[in-house]
């Protein structure tokens, strides 16, 4: 080899380790990190844990939330049964509360006849009482239920007070006489009976 050769190598060799000497300054290594992905590679059983404990709190939430929605619908599914069962109880009240007047024409009509001993009128009072039991078998039928509270205590839920006497057969607050009969649909009061209650002496 000559002497230019030789020298010529020789440069070439020493920039080729400057070069390489280069790459591996502290600034070069930073450098190339800058380009490599971050965060570990492989996480560790604790970083694990971390996520199967956040995903079983989301599924959780998620659970909660759809038993809330199906209770939601189970009440608003009862309020509806509620209000159906609500209608086929009461929806004959404005029937009823149409022939209370009629039967209220032969309750009075029963009553003033009693004293009547003729025949004819001993018929007609027959013909009432047998209406009075017709109208009232098919009220029962409809789950009306009659208040004539004669003897009883007065209950201001039940009974509307007219007037107020004394009395030598009943004790004070209880109902005297009884001016016209009220009547209960399921409970519900749908006309309270008008009565006399006995007053303190």
């Amino acid at each position: 080899m000559s002497k230019d050769h030789h020298n010529k190598w020789q440069k070439v060799h020493e920039e080729s380790q400057q070069k390489g000497a280069a790459e591996k300054t502290p600034e070069a290594l930073e450098e190339q990190a800058g380009d490599m992905p971050t965060g570990p590679i492989n996480p560790t059983y604790s970083e694990l844990q971390q996520s199967i404990e956040e995903l079983k709190a989301k599924a959780d939430s998620n659970w909660d939330k759809y038993l809330r929605e199906v209770a939601e619908k189970d009440n608003v599914r009862k309020r509806l049964e509620q209000e159906v069962q609500k209608m086929q109880k009461y929806g004959t009240q404005k029937l009823i509360e149409a022939l209370l007047p009629a039967l209220d024409g032969v309750s009075q009509g029963l009553e003033n006849s009693v004293e009547m001993n003729d025949k004819a009128f001993a018929a007609m009072r027959q013909g009432l009482e047998l209406t009075d039991k017709m109208i009232m078998d098919a009220l029962v039928r409809f789950g009306v239920e009659a208040i004539s509270p004669l003897g009883e205590k007065y209950d201001p839920q039940k009974h509307e007070a007219i007037a107020m006497q004394p009395s030598d057969q009943y004790a004070p607050g209880v109902i005297m006489a009884v001016i016209q009969r009220g009547y209960i649909l399921h409970g519900r009061v749908v006309r309270p009976a008008r009565v006399i209650v006995v007053k303190e002496a």
